[in-house]
C-alpha cells in the first residue's frame, strides 16, 4: 500500500492493553475506525474503545481471518504474540506495520541482538546458551557478573537471573526451566535512556528526543524528557535509534532502550511499539507516540515529535492497597494530567495508569509529578 489511508478507514490492533487503548484514542480523534484482537480477553482497555473487539486467540485462524476482513491496516500493541498473524495479513492484502520479522526479532533476544549488530549499533557482550554446559561456557567467557535471560518472551525483569558465582550455573539453569538463554555481561551505566522513534512508509524518521528513565523492581517508574545528559550523549542516543529504525526497515513506532556508559551508548533492547517511557509525549509533543504510530500505519506523513520538558510517573496497583487513591489531591495540583487504563482489578506491580506534568524544565516537571503521585495516598 502506497496511497495513505484516509480517515474513515479502519486500523486493526493486535492486543487489548493500555498501549492499544491510547492508540485507539488517537485513532478516534483522527476519524479512523478501530478493531482489536485481544487474544481471548473481553472488555479489554483497548477493546472497550473499539468498533469491534474480537476475543479469539491469536493463533485461532477463524478469529484472525475475521479480524483481517474488518481492517485496512494492522499494528501491534505488544510483541509477545505469534508473528504469523503478519503472514496471514500479507496473504489477505492487509499491511502489517511493523513487519512480522521485527516482531519476531523483538520477542527473541538472540534474534534481537543479531538484528541490532547488523544495524551497526553497540550492545553489551553476550552469548547464546541452549544447554547447561553452554551456560557454563558463556559465564566463563564473559566473566561474572552476568545476567542470564530466557531468550523468548521476557519483560519487566521476568525470566532473568543475575549470576555472580560460576558455581551457581546449575541452579540458575534449573530455575529458568532449562530454556534457551541469552547471557549478557552486566554493564556499569550512568543512567538508563530511551528514544521513541517513528519511521514512515517513505523512510522519514522522527523521534521524541531522549528520555531519562528510572525503574523500581524492573518496572519503569519515572521518565523525564529531555534527558539530563550532555548534548553529545543525546545526539549519540538519537543517532543510535535512527540506525536501528533504518536497519530494521521499520514502518511504525519503536522504542530503543539504552544504557549511557563511560564507553558510550549501548542498546539494551527494543520494543516495536509505543512504550511507557513515551507516555509523556501525549501532553509534551505536538504529535504523540500514538499519533505517530497511527500516521505510520496509515501511510500518512509523520508529525512533529519534539517535546516540551515533561515528566511521567507510573501508577501501579500497589497504590490501591489502602483503598482508592485520592485523585482529587493529585488533580488539584496545577498542570497534572491523569491517565487511567480502564483495568478492572488493581494488583501489585500491575500498570494501572500514569501521571504527567509538563514543566519549565525536566527537573521541575519530575518533582511536580512525584509530589502529585505522593499526594494520592496522603490520607
Amino acid at each position: 500500500m502506497t496511497t495513505p489511508l484516509a480517515p474513515g478507514s479502519t486500523i486493526g490492533i493486535v492486543g487489548g492493553g493500555q498501549l492499544g487503548r491510547m492508540l485507539a484514542q488517537s485513532a478516534r480523534q483522527h476519524g479512523y475506525g478501530v478493531v482489536v484482537l485481544t487474544g481471548g480477553a473481553e472488555k479489554t482497555p483497548a477493546g472497550v474503545l473499539a468498533d469491534q473487539e474480537i476475543t479469539g486467540a491469536f493463533d485461532d485462524p477463524a478469529a484472525v481471518a475475521t479480524f483481517l476482513q474488518m481492517i485496512d491496516a494492522m499494528t501491534w500493541e505488544f510483541e509477545n504474540v505469534d508473528p504469523a498473524i503478519a503472514d496471514a495479513a500479507e496473504a489477505a492484502g492487509v499491511p502489517a506495520r511493523p513487519a512480522g520479522s521485527i516482531i519476531a526479532a523483538a520477542q527473541d533476544r538472540k534474534l534481537e541482538k543479531e538484528a541490532l549488530t547488523a544495524a551497526g549499533v553497540a550492545v553489551a557482550p553476550w552469548r547464546s546458551a541452549e544447554t547447561r554446559a553452554e551456560l557454563a561456557a558463556a559465564v566463563a567467557e564473559l566473566g561474572v557478573p552476568v545476567i542470564a535471560k530466557t531468550a523468548r518472551f521476557g519483560y519487566d525483569g521476568k525470566g532473568q537471573v543475575r549470576i555472580t558465582d560460576p558455581a551457581d550455573v546449575a541452579a540458575v539453569w534449573d530455575s529458568l526451566g532449562g530454556e534457551r538463554l541469552v547471557v549478557e555481561s552486566v554493564i556499569a551505566f550512568e543512567r538508563e535512556l530511551s528514544v521513541v522513534v517513528a519511521r514512515g512508509v517513505d523512510g522519514d524518521i522522527v523521534d521524541h528526543g531522549v528520555m531519562e528513565n528510572t525503574h523500581a523492581n524492573h518496572i519503569l517508574d519515572t521518565t523525564t524528557v529531555p534527558a539530563r545528559v550532555p548534548d553529545a550523549t543525546a545526539e549519540a542516543a538519537r543517532a543510535t535509534a535512527h540506525l536501528v529504525a533504518s536497519g530494521l526497515e521499520l514502518v511504525g513506532v519503536l522504542c530503543v532502550e539504552l544504557f549511557d556508559t563511560a564507553e558510550g551508548i549501548l542498546v539494551n533492547e527494543i520494543a516495536p511499539r509505543p512504550h511507557n517511557s513515551g507516555h509523556c509525549t501525549i501532553e509534551a509533543a505536538a504529535a504523540s507516540q500514538f499519533e505517530q504510530q497511527l500516521r505510520a500505519v496509515t501511510g500518512q506523513p509523520l508529525g512533529d515529535g519534539s517535546c516540551a520538558p515533561a515528566a511521567m510517573a507510573q501508577l501501579l496497583g500497589d497504590l490501591w492497597d489502602d483503598g482508592e487513591p485520592d485523585w482529587t489531591a493529585a488533580l488539584a495540583r496545577p498542570g497534572v494530567h491523569l491517565h487511567l487504563y480502564g483495568k478492572r482489578e488493581a494488583c501489585t506491580g500491575r500498570k494501572m495508569g500514569h501521571l504527567t506534568v509538563v514543566g519549565d524544565d525536566a527537573t521541575d516537571a519530575l518533582q511536580r509529578v512525584l509530589d502529585a503521585r505522593a499526594a494520592l495516598n496522603e490520607r
